[in-house]
């Protein structure tokens, strides 16, 4: 089993993301990845909210980011606001 991390973007419904469903091998990639979308995409209010899963040592999922609006997605870690 192997203990690296992996990312994926979820939906409003904390399900993956219906057009970002992939897995990510960093927090900084899922983000960028995101934000990209939804600058680029014209997309209803449910689609834009966005937020993360990382993986766990066990196989499963932990919700590390609630879904926001992808405006208030930052890569700036700094602070709770992803």
């Amino acid at each position: 089993m192997s203990s690296q991390r992996r990312y994926r973007l979820i939906d409003a419904a904390l399900q993956p993301h219906p057009h970002l469903d992939d897995e990510f091998a960093s927090l900084p990639e899922a983000l960028e990845t995101a934000i990209h979308w939804s600058r680029l995409l014209a997309f209803d209010p449910i689609q834009a909210a966005i937020g993360v899963e990382v993986s766990t040592a066990c196989g499963s999922w932990r919700t590390l980011q609630n879904p926001t609006s992808a405006a208030a997605v930052t890569t700036d870690h700094g602070g709770r606001n992803l």
